[in-house]
């Protein structure tokens, strides 16, 4: 059976922009996600599909090969490794948190790629800033989750928006090291995603 063409299968024009892309893509994931539709082999295939397409259009020397050669250039797609998800997903050592207590780096925004700087807030009296890094399934990364963590012996709840890209990073302030001085600030906790390949893809 042939292909349909990938850009087609997206909904996106042969010119769209990377983060076009990953928006269309993001979309028919929610709609077509096997959890979301047990049983249902159609939405599978099409879930599949999408994934195939993204593959290719989110990897530009693919791509390169796509729109020159077509299906022929870049032969079977196969999604799920780090270019198979919107999230771009990473081969990871272990589970769990990875703290790293020292950093004074924070955020403008509650959500920012990796642990970019932000500017603003005046550091001489805040407390150091706590880093973690929280690893969650692709599922997770689509519809959003709650988990609860673990930080110098105070139970913290998340809420991980749906949507969230790997590599981003969520910012509870006030939830780091203490002030160093009366009348400081408490840092900020600041909590990296990382996200995991989808598995079932093949």
């Amino acid at each position: 059976m042939s292909k349909r063409d990938y850009y087609e299968v997206l909904g996106v024009s042969k010119n769209a922009s990377d983060d076009e892309i990953k928006k269309a893509y993001r979309k028919l994931a929610l709609k077509y996600h096997p959890d979301r539709n047990p049983g249902d082999k159609e939405a599978e295939a099409k879930f599949k599909e999408a994934s195939e397409a993204n593959e290719v259009l989110s990897d530009k020397q693919k791509r390169a090969r796509y729109d020159q050669f077509g299906h022929a250039g870049v032969g079977n797609g196969s999604a799920g490794g780090p270019s198979g998800n919107p999230f771009s997903g990473y081969s990871y050592g272990g589970q769990g948190f990875n703290f790293d207590f020292g950093g004074t780096e924070g955020f403008d925004d509650i959500l920012s790629n990796l642990f970019g700087f932000g500017g603003g807030r005046a550091r001489r009296n805040r407390g150091s800033d706590y880093r973690t890094t929280l690893v969650i399934d692709f599922k997770d990364a689509i519809f959003g989750t709650t988990k609860k963590i673990s930080v110098e012996g105070n139970e913290i709840t998340l809420k991980v928006p749906a949507g969230i890209d790997d590599g981003q990073a969520i910012r509870l302030r006030g939830r780091g090291g203490p002030a160093p001085e009366k009348g400081g600030e408490n840092g900020d906790l600041l909590v990296q995603i990382r996200v995991q390949p989808h598995k079932t893809i093949n």
